[in-house]
């Protein structure tokens, strides 16, 4: 059985805890957005990809079994992944409430996930009032876009885009000169196999958090700053909160290219 349990932490005179799920098909920017919310909020990202990837270098039962499957190529079961989940939600900087990239993906975990906060004293009261949905529309052909020009530094992790944000010598990083690579998941087969996955499995979470009123649709193909500024007054409005800083919106994003 999985447990998520919220301990108690100092709430500094904020809000009520809030529950902000931010969905969108890979490339969507769940990522750059969540993190913006993150500065305005001063609640946890959490990006279950990352997340998962962390665990699987842990010396445990859970992390053997997680390296294992991404050896393979695997798909992580939905078990697992809660498992992983449920530990980092328990952890006391999640007190105040968390933002979720990456999860829900299926069904199944969108309603865990309500079970579970369900349990929480911080959102027992009514867990539809803490939880927004945000969905970032992105047509395919940009999502290909984006993603089929990523490239990786093979050393240092440093990411650029053949067209957004090229290197100053092709194909080689600016601060280290090692040779950039794209990853699988970035090849354009691989990219439109994601996609059709992703609205396979996408349609009834949407429809889940439609009829519960959560759910906001967000045009993902703005400018940044723009997308950010809607997701605030969005989460503004449904939670009915007073976001200090909203009004910066702006040069947060400029701090944060």
């Amino acid at each position: 059985m999985h447990k998520l349990v919220f301990r108690s932490a100092e709430m500094d005179n904020q809000q009520a805890p809030a529950v902000i799920v931010v969905l969108g098909p890979p490339g969507a920017g769940k990522g750059t957005q969540s993190s913006m919310l993150v500065s305005l909020l001063r609640i946890p990202h959490i990006s279950v990809g990352s997340l998962l990837r962390s665990s699987a270098q842990d010396k445990s039962e859970i992390g053997f079994r997680l390296k294992g499957m991404m050896a393979l190529g695997t798909l992580v079961s939905d078990t697992l992944v809660l498992d992983v989940l449920a530990t980092r939600i328990s952890e006391p900087d999640c007190a105040r409430g968390l933002i979720l990239d990456g999860f829900p993906r299926t069904l199944r975990q969108a309603e865990f996930l309500e079970r579970g906060l369900l349990k929480s004293p911080f959102y027992a009261t009514n867990v539809r009032e803490k939880l927004v949905a945000i969905h970032l529309r992105v047509q395919h052909s940009t999502i290909v876009e984006r993603l089929s020009g990523r490239r990786i530094c093979s050393r240092c992790g440093a990411i650029y885009h053949l067209e957004t944000q090229p290197p100053r010598v092709n194909g080689e990083c600016d601060f280290d000169g090692s040779a950039l690579t794209i990853r699988e998941d970035d090849r354009i087969t691989t990219v439109l196999k994601r996609l059709r996955i992703y609205e396979q499995e996408n349609a009834p979470i949407l429809s889940h958090y439609a009829g519960t009123t959560s759910l906001r649709e967000v045009d993902g193909e703005q400018p940044k700053e723009n997308i950010a500024q809607r997701i605030i007054t969005t989460i503004q409005s449904m939670l009915r909160i007073s976001i200090a800083g909203t009004q910066n919106v702006q040069s947060m994003v400029e701090n944060n290219p």
